[in-house]
């Protein structure tokens, strides 16, 4: 349990800093920022749908595993974003 826990602080430490590297090369544009979270919630329910659906040994159990890190990892990416775009501009000025 605790190795699954410190790959999840570092799926959440991985998308935080591709997030915030994407809006400091890109700030004008705001949407470039979310596109590592939008495609880690496309894999991750693609991922979801195959637990659901595939059930050969333990690879129902496997997909399921890989989508809640990648629902971990689009969670971390849209917070880091909303944080971006919302609190530190009001702590600029």
């Amino acid at each position: 349990m605790d190795r699954m826990l410190f790959i999840l602080l570092g799926i959440v430490a991985l998308f935080t800093s591709i997030t915030s590297l994407l809006w400091r090369v890109l700030p004008r544009i705001k949407i470039v920022k979310y596109l590592p979270a939008l495609l880690c919630l496309l894999a991750g329910v693609y991922y979801l749908y195959l637990a659901k659906t595939v059930h050969v040994g333990f690879e129902d159990l496997a997909n399921a595993v890989l989508s809640m890190m990648l629902l971990i990892g689009f969670t971390s990416g849209v917070v880091t974003g909303l944080i971006l775009d919302f609190v530190l501009p009001r702590s600029k000025s």
